[in-house]
This record gives structure tokens, C-alpha cells and sequence, in this order.
């Protein structure tokens, strides 16, 4: 029996179920806290959207890719990665695993020879690089998202099969002409710069009153930009911004924990380790220890 209350962080749907042969998965991902990802690679392309939230991902020769919400990621065959120190942050996403190559890729979709041809290039030349995601992807991905949900809380019939199948095809050929530079998203100039008034003001307590101001909009208006721009409100980007900071001071100085927690804006050692816990998935004194184990020193708290 599923539990509706508890649904599982990551749900999947195999290509195979869909008759589907150019995917081998889609997936949907919604975490509310720091989750486990380990080294891993896949056999075939993988696509990943960023919904909500942010999270980074560590590649087999040390390059480290950070991903924000509203952006997307192509992983080529057989690269090794993981979520950088084994996290994976709180995130809402979605993926497909798919190879154009496979014998009858293009059973089941509009898709032929050339065509697949051409959606495994513009995929291989854009291997690793953030892209942003127009307004089309972000509604067909965010579509998958949440039927790869519904195939698993209600069951498998043949309109939610079908329903998949377009979806897949569509998000393929959507991302791979956004790689073609026909939709590039441009920034918005005002998210650039209230990102840049928090780095500035990242130790002092949130006043979206200040925020909008630097940004040169209102406050509804900003957090709705804010929000469509990097996938999280201004708060949740500050508290990950906040724990990035003392995880450079855990890792690297000596100081107390309790002086790191006030340097990176939080108000107590208590409330710096609940937040730190749900972003990096572990405690800060446990941080530290691996981090100073790692570089083979000992660091005193």
C-alpha cells in the first residue's frame, strides 16, 4: 500500500514501461532536506531539470557544476559524478535518462534517424553546461514532474502512458532547441542584482524591503522574478548562501563554531545547526572532522 503522507524523494519510470526505447528512465525528485547522492555514472544521456532550490554535482577529474532552479544540465554517457561531498541540497527536479542511438529510439515518438541524430548532437556539444530554461521547458518539465508522480500515486493506465510518452519527446526536442541559442533566456537584471545585494548583506538579517530597493522593484513583483529566475525565494538563497560561507570557515580555520555560525549571519549556534544540517546533510562539527580528515590535519573546535 503507498503511503500518500510520506511519498518517496525520488520516484522513477522506466522507458521500457512506456514502450518507450529511446528512455531507460524518467524521474522526479522533490527533497525537503539534504539527501545522499554517491558516485554514479550512466550508460546514456542524462537530462537534468532544476525545478526549485539549488544543489551541485562533483565530475570524476574534480569540475564541480552548480546547478540553480530554473536551469538545466546535460551529463554525458558513462561520466562518473555525485552530489558535491556526497550532498545532494534540498531540490526539486526532474530527469531522463535516454540514448537517440539505441536500435528503434524512435519507436513511439515523431522522432526518425536524422532526427535523432541531431538531438544527440546538440546534446553532446552542450555536455556540462548550465543552460537556463525558457518558459516552454519549465512548464514541460515541470509537467513530467509531476505525471512521473501521478504514474506512481494512481496507478498505470493507458491515457497516463501515453501522456508520458509525448511529454518525454517533447521536453527532448524542447531542450535540445533551446541548446540550438533559438530560446536563450536572458537574466533578469533585477534578480542579478538583489543576488549581489545578498552576497553584500549576506551576515545581516533579510529586509525585503532593502532587497527590493537594490533590485529597483517591489516586493511582490521581485519575489516572483526571484523566484522564476533561480527556482528560490530570496530566503532560501540566503540560508544556502550563509552555509556555504561557514562551510569555507568550518573547513578552513580554526575558530569556534559558535563564532562561525554569528560571521555567517545566523543568530545562534542552535538555529546555525538545524540550517546547516537540512542544506548540507550532516552537523557542522561532523563537517569539520571529515573535512580536516581529508586534508590529513586536525582543527580544533
Amino acid at each position: 500500500m503507498r503511503d500518500e503522507k510520506h511519498p518517496p524523494a525520488e520516484l522513477l519510470v522506466r522507458g521500457a514501461d512506456l514502450g518507450l526505447p529511446l528512455v531507460e528512465t524518467l524521474g522526479a525528485i522533490r527533497s525537503h532536506s539534504a539527501s545522499r547522492i554517491t558516485w554514479h555514472a550512466h550508460e546514456h544521456f542524462e537530462l537534468l531539470f532544476l525545478l526549485e532550490g539549488a544543489t551541485a554535482y562533483e565530475f570524476s577529474g574534480g569540475r564541480t557544476v552548480e546547478l540553480p532552479g530554473g536551469h538545466f544540465l546535460v551529463v554525458p554517457p558513462r561520466t562518473r559524478h555525485r552530489g558535491t561531498h556526497d550532498i545532494r541540497m534540498p531540490a526539486s527536479l526532474c530527469g531522463v535518462v535516454f540514448d537517440p542511438r539505441r536500435p528503434a529510439a524512435g519507436r513511439n515518438t515523431p522522432f526518425r534517424a536524422r532526427d535523432l541524430d541531431w538531438l544527440a548532437h546538440q546534446f553532446e556539444r552542450h555536455a556540462l553546461a548550465v543552460q537556463p530554461m525558457g518558459p516552454e521547458l519549465r512548464r514541460l518539465a515541470a509537467a513530467l514532474s509531476r505525471q512521473v508522480r501521478e504514474f506512481h500515486s494512481r496507478g498505470k493506465d493507458r491515457t497516463r502512458v501515453i501522456s508520458l510518452r509525448l511529454l518525454a519527446g517533447s521536453v527532448l526536442l524542447e531542450a535540445a532547441r533551446q541548446l540550438t541559442g533559438a530560446a536563450h533566456a536572458k537574466p533578469q537584471r533585477a534578480v542579478t542584482a538583489a543576488i549581489a545585494h545578498l552576497e553584500g548583506h549576506y551576515q545581516e538579517p533579510l529586509r525585503m524591503a532593502a532587497l527590493a530597493r537594490a533590485a529597483g522593484y517591489g516586493r511582490a513583483r521581485l519575489f516572483q522574478l526571484f523566484k522564476q529566475s533561480t527556482g528560490m525565494t530570496p530566503n532560501d538563497y540566503l540560508q544556502r548562501l550563509r552555509v556555504n560561507k561557514a562551510r569555507e570557515l568550518l573547513a578552513g580555520t580554526t575558530r569556534t563554531i559558535t563564532d562561525i555560525a554569528h560571521d555567517a549571519g545566523f543568530s545562534s549556534s542552535q538555529y546555525f545547526s538545524n540550517v546547516f544540517r537540512k542544506y548540507a546533510g550532516t552537523t557542522p562539527s561532523r563537517f569539520r572532522h571529515t573535512s580536516t580528515s581529508n586534508r590529513g590535519g586536525i582543527i580544533r573546535r
